[in-house]
């Protein structure tokens, strides 16, 4: 994608707030959602160029009174919508018993559209709030999966 960059100057809401959770699942449904990836410690910046997980050239201009957040919405139109993903926020460790335990583990966070990390003998879901909603969802997988749960801020 070249010229100039898509101007970002305002956080218009949450991924995780009502209406805009499900504007936000019917359009993902049809790729038209993009992710700005900030590290936690950029976070507080209110001036930054960067590249959406598809390439496009972004640079965010917020007013001063304005903080990013995982999950902020900064651009949303009929074609398009994109968040903010701030890398550091917290996440909930899966530990899945077998490999057809990862599977349906797996294929149960798809169906949940959570944004998952994987990693060799584990997944990890990117928390948009409380963990208590997830942990409500994975009640729901139990006698179908084994999965070791790990809460944020625990060790092993």
């Amino acid at each position: 994608m070249t010229g100039d960059p898509l101007i970002l100057t305002a956080i218009l809401g949450h991924a995780g707030d009502g209406a805009w959770h499900d504007r936000l699942h019917a359009m993902e449904h049809q790729g038209r959602v993009e992710v700005l990836t900030i590290p936690a410690t950029e976070a507080a910046r209110k001036r930054m160029r960067l590249r959406s997980d598809r390439g496009r050239d972004c640079a965010i201009a917020l007013a001063r009174d304005q903080g990013l957040t995982d999950g902020a919405v900064l651009y949303c139109d009929d074609d398009l919508a994109i968040l903010a993903r701030v890398d550091g926020a917290a996440r909930l460790r899966l530990e899945p018993a077998t490999v057809a335990d990862a599977l349906r583990l797996g294929h149960w966070c798809g169906n949940l559209h959570w944004k998952v990390d994987f990693h060799p003998d584990a997944m990890e879901i990117v928390l948009d709030g409380p963990p208590d909603p997830y942990l409500d969802r994975l009640r729901d997988l139990q006698g179908l999966a084994q999965v070791r749960i790990v809460m944020p801020g625990h060790a092993g």
